[in-house]
């Protein structure tokens, strides 16, 4: 889960930008997922060996791809924001943006609700301390932090410790020091880099000065600095990959898989299925040579990374469930084809204690939208207005790269905290979304739609029971011409 005004000039320049979509693959939520749990080929062969079939090397390419895919589309935000020359601001840095605007493409289906501050942190030489601010009690601030495999890990702010503020430390998964005084917890992921999308909520308009003040207090130091005492040294330089857009839409893939994977400690869960990836030469530092391979493997590697692609983005229409997306490792249990496609539809998603989003792809006819063939509208029955702590909203999205749509009104979301929408006598919110105005009566509730495809999403901030046990219903979005 952005810019409509940038609060820097490192940012003017470095837009526009591209950060996490490339449609990739998997709808085999049985057969694709259990691949994992399978019966392996004969673990003893690898990927030049005589013992390794076609077939063996398309299903597991197949699975490795499904299984590494957040690895290496975290990595191209990562590259773009923190190592890049021309447009990264560094480890231990904060970019702080704006507004979203249909020029953020920094990830898909971003928010327009909550501006964004994004940093990512290198643990290798020690671990690093967030402190977040004291605020006002009616404002909505979270501090969220993923590692490179899309696990969400921490979400320090208003749902978890209030608004008075607190300290958490960040350490790699191999760090084993006392919690200093001051900290109220120890974070740790699977990977030795973690990248936040912290958000901050905007009430209106004119409280975007308020918000900038409230980023500005966002504080990142190493546990050095925290405590006062001197930096260890300093862990050793990296030859960075430089990203190359698409590459994980070919062979390529593979070799930044094998560099990234150097940065991670080995979990006991994914044991299987890197244990099968290493038989086609996927392993930590391993350098990928696909010219050694034999041509029939080549080719079935090949063939098995467009079955993931293909059946990854025909899931995209079908989901039902997006609180399986952003989950813990723990809550994951292995489910690595969720997690793909939760870094496709949307990285950076939250966990569902935070926010929910209900991802429509379709109309009440089963049918995908299209500005460019109908008008469409959802009523919310008093009854029916979504129950959250904060808020709510509806972003339109337009596909297939799920990027928010420009419309001569500039609005970009709609929802509880939109000034000026308008409430029915009987306690009723009727929204349109359509290409062209549903007339001026209507145009205080209205979200402007694209001419062509579009993608819904309805955020819920501080969602109540009801929508974290699955028991609320939301209203079809009817086509009305």
């Amino acid at each position: 889960n952005r810019t409509s005004e940038y609060m820097m000039s490192l940012v003017l320049k470095r837009f526009p930008r591209t950060v996490l979509i490339g449609l990739a693959a998997f709808a085999l939520i049985g057969a694709a997922c259990t691949q994992s749990e399978s019966p392996a080929p004969d673990d003893t062969q690898s990927a030049q060996s005589d013992g390794l079939t076609p077939e063996d090397a398309r299903a597991i390419a197949k699975e490795a791809y499904i299984f590494h895919y957040p690895l290496v589309y975290y990595y191209r935000t990562m590259y773009r924001q923190a190592v890049d020359p021309d447009s990264g601001v560094g480890f231990g840095n904060w970019l702080h943006l704006g507004v979203s605007s249909p020029a953020d493409q920094d990830i898909p289906s971003p928010n327009n609700d909550s501006p964004y501050s994004y940093s990512w942190l290198d643990l290798r030489a020690e671990p690093w301390v967030l402190t977040m601010p004291k605020i006002e009690a009616d404002r909505f601030y979270t501090s969220q932090w993923d590692d490179m495999w899309g696990f969400v890990i921490e979400n320090a702010g208003s749902v978890f410790d209030g608004n008075d503020g607190v300290s958490v430390l960040f350490a790699s998964p191999t760090w084993d020091g006392d919690t200093p005084d001051g900290i109220k917890r120890v974070v740790r992921g699977d990977s030795d880099f973690l990248g936040s999308l912290t958000r901050t909520q905007l009430k209106y308009p004119e409280d975007l000065p308020n918000v900038k003040n409230i980023q500005g207090e966002y504080r990142l130091q190493p546990l050095s600095a925290f405590l006062g005492e001197a930096a260890p040294p300093a862990a050793p330089d990296i030859d960075w990959m430089p990203w190359v857009e698409n590459l994980e839409k070919t062979e390529d893939f593979w070799k930044y898989a094998n560099f990234l994977l150097q940065f991670t400690t080995p979990n006991p869960q994914d044991a299987p299925v890197q244990e099968r990836a290493s038989k086609i030469g996927i392993a930590a530092g391993k350098e990928w040579d696909p010219a050694s391979l034999d041509p029939d493997i080549r080719e079935a590697i090949a063939a098995g990374m467009q079955d993931a692609m293909d059946e990854l983005q025909a899931a995209t229409t079908t989901f039902d469930d997006p609180s399986l997306f952003f989950r813990t490792r723990k809550d994951l249990n292995k489910d690595y084809f969720n997690r793909a496609l939760g870094t496709l539809v949307g990285a950076f998603g939250n966990w569902k204690s935070i926010s929910i989003y209900f991802a429509v792809p379709k109309d009440d006819q089963g049918e995908l939208f299209d500005g460019g063939k109908h008008s469409y509208a959802l009523r919310f029955a008093e009854d029916q207005i979504p129950p959250v702590k904060f808020f709510w909203s509806w972003t339109m999205y337009s596909l297939p790269n799920r990027w928010l749509v420009d419309n001569p009104i500039d609005r970009y979301s709609i929802g509880s905290a939109t000034p000026g929408i308008e409430t029915a006598d009987d306690g009723s919110i009727t929204l349109y979304f359509s290409a062209e105005s549903p007339g001026d009566d209507k145009g205080s509730n209205w979200l402007p739609a694209p001419d062509g495809p579009f993608w819904l999403v309805l955020r819920t901030y501080g969602p109540g029971d009801v929508i974290q046990n699955g028991s609320y219903e939301l209203p079809p979005v009817m086509q009305v011409e």
